[in-house]
């Protein structure tokens, strides 16, 4: 059975470092502060993007040049209506997956300059694919994140009532999560659309039985994402010999991708769940 067999069950594992959910997405996380809100979901607005409309253009019954304007009169001497065919847009062909790192950096930065500090590594798109799919069980491990990871380390302090976690560790996000917050979400859905076929590379080495889809995973991970809860009030922690846990067991219980978000802070997760929402919707309509 392989590594990411659909019915394999795995341990979590490892400290929270970062979250590259967006890259979800990608691709699959402010430098953006947001007025606090209650927990509860039905205080999380979405606004409804509009998917984009694809107009249809009336051909001339004879080909023309490019650029090439039609006949501008009649045998009867009247003028005839303009016929201005514009040059079609090839698109430009994938690189080989091997090959694709300068490709895929240079699409991403385009839809977020601020996402061009996280790429500074190779095999992107394998990493990635990886990565979602990690997230799409549930699962966020280590080793696949080392290209990722954050320069702050996790932060924590102590008062009279014990350790908690401070703004500074949820501030060690913020870039992340206002770059995801730039995406145009249309612009990544038409990105991913095309890069899926390098995507799909990937995935075919996950063994997941011939009906599951690369499109199942990316709704899995972002379906783990979207279900993380927001923790507005302040989180106790408890050291253990090398690290730090959740004081709340409920919380110490949940997934690494859950955990992951929390240990965010609440502004940050709210822009990243947000902004997956209405990847989500945009991809759902799609397929419709």
């Amino acid at each position: 059975m392989g590594r990411y067999d659909f019915t394999q069950k795995r341990r979590p594992l490892g400290p929270i470092i970062t979250v590259l959910a967006a890259l979800l997405i990608l691709g699959a996380g402010a430098w953006l502060y947001y007025r606090p809100q209650p927990v509860d979901d039905s205080s999380i607005k979405t606004q409804e993007l509009p998917v984009p409309q694809v107009s249809k253009r009336t051909e001339p019954k004879e080909a023309l040049a490019p650029g090439v304007e039609g006949p501008q009169t009649t045998e009867e001497g009247q003028t005839a209506e303009t016929v201005s065919v514009e040059p079609r847009e090839i698109p430009e062909a994938l690189p080989a997956l091997e090959n694709s790192d300068g490709f895929f950096r240079e699409q991403l930065t385009a839809l977020s300059p601020g996402l061009a500090a996280w790429l500074n590594t190779d095999d992107l798109i394998s990493k990635i694919i990886v990565i979602i799919n990690d997230f799409s069980q549930g699962q966020r491990l280590h080793k696949h994140m080392r290209s990722f990871k954050l320069n702050e380390p996790f932060t924590a302090d102590q008062d009279e009532q014990g350790l908690f976690v401070t703004s500074k560790s949820y501030q060690r996000y913020n870039a992340l999560a206002s770059a995801i917050d730039a995406v145009n979400m249309p612009a990544a859905l038409e990105l991913y659309e095309r890069i899926k076929p390098l995507g799909q590379q990937v995935f075919a080495g996950f063994n997941y039985p011939a009906d599951y889809q690369i499109d199942d995973i990316v709704k899995k991970a972002a379906a783990e994402i979207l279900s993380a809860p927001v923790i507005e009030h302040r989180i106790a922690l408890v050291r253990t010999s090398v690290n730090y846990q959740f004081a709340d067991k409920k919380l110490e219980a949940l997934n690494p991708v859950h955990k992951q978000m929390i240990r965010m802070g609440p502004q940050n997760t709210r822009i990243i769940q947000n902004k997956v929402r209405l990847l989500m919707e945009l991809l759902v309509s799609s397929d419709e």
